[in-house]
């Protein structure tokens, strides 16, 4: 079995080259954890945003069958005032 020598020089590429690879590492995590913060943020204002339409949807219907119901218990008032004017 050959012996081989390994001269510091070796050694000191491959500990450069693991720092690189580190220093990317690094840089990735970081970038993902940008990311889940971004969609984080991203989806609680998409649920913040959901309920403000589901307050206006509330708001928007009680105001349309409000409205519904007000135009005709006028008109039912008025028919019955018509019927009770005629006895």
């Amino acid at each position: 079995m050959p012996e081989t020598t390994v001269d510091r020089s070796f050694l000191a590429k491959q500990v450069q080259t693991l720092i690189e690879e580190n220093r990317h590492l690094r840089k990735d995590v970081a970038e993902l954890r940008q990311l889940t913060l971004q969609s984080f943020e991203f989806t609680r204002r998409v649920e913040r945003r959901q309920a403000e339409l589901r307050d206006d949807l509330e708001i928007t219907i009680k105001m349309e069958f409000g409205g519904g119901f007000a135009n005709f218990q006028t008109a039912v008032e008025a028919s019955l005032g018509r019927i009770e004017g005629k006895i």
